[in-house]
């Protein structure tokens, strides 16, 4: 399982599972080229090339793409990208041979690979220099963001980005309590990846139901353009809750209900709207700052993770039936030391 793979929590973070991504592009060509030239002179058809390929990990994508004029281009069509990642998330849920992105206190970014008995590490890329913060992901794709605010989406795998533009429906803080909570994530109704961004806001009321305001907005990587999706929102993001986690179409995020009890919020990138996954019925609310969302063996969950740097064994609550309240169920978590 992801969250009991081998990493010391005194030095570094989870992030997220590493799967192959799309190309960074505005456009959405679905069409391949017919036909593939051999070294012999003879052609193979295209969906044979697609079929072998779409099986070899990036890192060999990556060196193949000097083949031939035909195979660099194809390796970078938005077809061939979402073949190959269908392919690898439907392993990676039938082998669980997964990899994690992990970031270190130093700001660096590091690869572990659990194919091996022993996990290997790769370095990514070295922040240490620009100091940076992951926001979120999505199907291998990491929301980065620098001191300056200024965020990217970037592809570790082909070493793509692309700069966002500034949102401009971001609000300053009014009295001087300020959060943002950002979520990467595809909508399969528009074959589009969308960011969400989320900002709260003190006001000057004393009301605890009142106080506050709440907005968000959507980026669109088709249009390359942000757009309001509500003027206000009924929910205030955790302090802890940095990034949002997608799953079954939709980004979840702890929050704290202007009621007064605490839930997790889907929104859905298809319809965009807020929605509520209500926690375990029996939950012990005063922990909940110990928690955050996760996604375990194809199950939205909740890790308690808050803890994990003074013991060995922690646990979380796993939704085996998304959407049922009644289907969370306890499971353990195990803090191994070091590599």
């Amino acid at each position: 399982m992801l969250l009991s793979c081998p990493v010391h929590l005194h030095h570094f973070i989870y992030l997220f599972i590493s799967t192959p991504s799309p190309p960074l592009t505005t456009t959405q060509t679905q069409t391949a080229p017919k036909a593939a030239a051999m070294s012999n002179g003879g052609t193979l058809p295209m969906d044979i090339v697609i079929d072998i390929l779409s099986r070899l990990p990036v890192k060999s994508l990556c060196r193949f793409k000097s083949v031939s004029p035909e195979w660099n281009s194809l390796i970078f069509v938005p077809y061939f990208a979402k073949a190959h990642l269908n392919r690898a998330k439907t392993q990676n849920l039938k082998n669980l041979d997964q990899k994690i992105i992990i970031i270190s206190t130093h700001h660096n970014l590091y690869l572990v690979d659990f194919a091996d008995v022993n996990p290997t590490i790769t370095i990514l890329a070295d922040f240490s220099s620009v100091r940076i913060r992951v926001l979120s992901s999505c199907d291998g794709l990491l929301l980065v963001s620098l001191v300056d605010n200024s965020n990217f989406l970037w592809n570790p795998s082909t070493r793509e980005y692309k700069v966002l533009p500034t949102c401009p429906f971001a609000l300053g803080p009014v009295r001087g309590v300020f959060r943002d909570v950002y979520g990467v994530g595809y909508d399969s109704s528009t074959d589009d990846y969308k960011v969400l961004k989320v900002v709260y806001n003190e006001t000057e009321t004393d009301s605890p139901t009142e106080r506050g305001i709440t907005i968000g907005a959507i980026y669109s990587l088709k249009t390359n353009a942000w757009r309001k999706i509500q003027d206000t929102i009924d929910y205030v993001p955790f302090w802890t809750t940095s990034c949002g986690v997608f799953f079954s179409g939709c980004l979840h995020f702890l929050c704290w209900k202007r009621t007064g009890s605490f839930v997790i919020v889907a929104f859905n990138l298809s319809d965009e709207i807020f929605r509520e996954v209500l926690l375990p019925a029996s939950f012990c609310e005063f922990e909940i700052l110990d928690y955050r969302v996760a996604v375990v063996g194809g199950c939205l969950c909740l890790a308690d993770l808050g803890r994990s740097y003074v013991i060995e064994t922690t646990g979380g609550w796993m939704m085996k039936e998304y959407g049922v309240r009644e289907s969370w169920t306890k499971f353990p978590i195990d803090v191994p030391k070091r590599f």
